[in-house]
């Protein structure tokens, strides 16, 4: 993973069996957003013209590796419920995150996630925000 980006965004890294993504944002909550771009690539979900619904949820964890697995974890029943998140907002204090999502009925999606790993995921800070590797086991 590079050491430094100045902007938000996601890319694929090679991994061996699985996809691997490095996420990079200037903060906490547009990381946790990126995160999200990056998991409705990887799924390859189509949005559709359904209706429009607002989620609500609130995630504690003890550390901010164990809340992002977590919010995507969310995510993911969701894409499995074909539902898609249209507007993400995410508000992180300590290692607790409120969510709020505008949510509308997914089309179709071309891969199936099983897990969002735990594997060689550490958020780390430098002086251009945030950044982490995730590793989603196909």
């Amino acid at each position: 993973m590079d050491a430094e980006r100045p902007f938000s965004g996601f890319m694929e890294v090679p991994h061996t069996a699985d996809i691997a993504i490095d996420v990079f944002a200037a903060n906490l909550p547009q990381l946790f957003i990126q995160a999200a771009q990056a998991l409705y690539h990887i799924l390859g979900i189509q949005k559709g013209a359904g209706t429009q619904r607002m989620v609500h949820f609130h995630l504690e964890e003890m550390d901010l590796e164990s809340l992002l697995v977590s919010f995507l974890g969310e995510l993911l029943f969701y894409a499995d419920q074909n539902a898609v998140a249209q507007e993400i907002k995410v508000l992180i204090e300590n290692n607790s995150a409120d969510v709020e999502m505008e949510m509308m009925e997914s089309q179709s999606k071309k891969r199936e996630i099983k897990a969002v790993t735990y594997h060689n995921m550490q958020i780390r800070q430098n002086k251009n925000g945030y950044q982490t590797r995730i590793v989603f086991d196909i």
